[in-house]
C-alpha cells in the first residue's frame, strides 16, 4: 500500500479541495507549510502566496516532490498543473493512508480517504479519486478527471481527459466515456459516451452535447 509522504507540502489551491487534501496530509503526520492561490480563502494558518513564482522561491526547496495542485475544477486544475510544471515545481502524488492503490498514480494525482484503485488500473496526472471512490481492475482514468465521492468505475472501463464522474455514479465494466464529459450524481452508465456530453439517470442518457 502506498502512503502519504512525511515532510513539508505546498498546495496550489486554497479552496475546499485544498482543505480536504491538507487534512489527509496532517492526519498522516505530514505538514502543509504554504498554499498558493490568487485569492486564498480564509482559515489557513500557513503562509498564502498569490504568486506561483514567489511560492516556489520561498518553499519549493523544502517541498521537493511534495507540491500538489489542489483545485477541484478540472480545466482549471489542468491549467495550473501546466503552469507549475513550466515553473519547475517538483510535483508529488498523494495517497491517503486509508486508500489502497496497486501502483503509483500520475503526477499531482490525489487519492483521498477510503478510495481504492485496483490492479492494472491506470491513473493519469492530475486525477482526483475522491473519498470512498472505487476504480476497479484494468480501468483507465484520463488526465485531470475527477471521480467524485462514492463513485465506482468498474473493471476495464475508460474515463477521458477532464471528465467528472459524479458522486455515487457507476460506470459499468468496459464502458468508454469520452473527454470533458459530466456524469451526473448517482447515474449508471451502461454504454459508451461521446466527448463533451452531460449524462444523467439510470440508465444514463445524454441531456446535453
Amino acid at each position: 500500500m502506498l502512503q502519504v509522504q512525511a515532510g513539508d507540502w505546498m498546495l496550489l489551491g486554497a479552496g475546499g479541495h485544498g482543505r480536504s487534501v491538507a487534512d489527509v496530509i496532517q492526519r498522516a503526520g505530514g505538514r502543509v507549510v504554504a498554499v498558493q492561490d490568487p485569492g486564498p480563502e480564509s482559515g489557513w494558518s500557513v503562509p498564502a502566496e498569490a504568486s506561483l513564482t514567489r511560492a516556489l522561491a520561498r518553499f519549493g526547496a523544502s517541498c521537493q516532490g511534495r507540491v500538489l495542485v489542489t483545485v477541484g475544477e478540472n480545466l482549471l486544475r489542468a491549467r495550473i498543473y501546466d503552469e507549475a510544471v513550466a515553473a519547475g515545481a517538483a510535483l508529488g502524488t498523494l495517497v491517503a493512508v486509508t486508500a489502497t492503490a496497486s501502483s503509483p498514480p500520475g503526477g499531482s494525482a490525489v487519492l483521498l480517504e477510503h478510495s481504492h484503485v485496483g490492479p492494472g488500473a491506470v491513473i493519469a496526472e492530475g486525477v482526483i479519486i475522491n473519498t470512498a471512490a472505487v476504480v476497479e481492475h484494468d480501468a483507465q482514468i484520463g488526465a485531470f478527471a475527477h471521480i467524485a465521492p462514492g463513485a465506482r468505475v468498474l473493471g476495464g472501463a475508460r474515463v477521458g481527459h477532464g471528465t467528472l464522474i459524479g458522486s455515487g455514479a457507476v460506470v459499468l465494466p468496459g464502458v468508454v466515456i469520452g473527454a470533458n464529459v459530466v456524469v451526473g450524481a448517482s447515474a449508471v452508465v451502461t454504454s459508451n459516451v461521446p466527448d463533451g456530453c452531460v449524462v444523467v439517470g439510470v440508465p444514463a442518457r445524454i441531456v446535453s452535447r
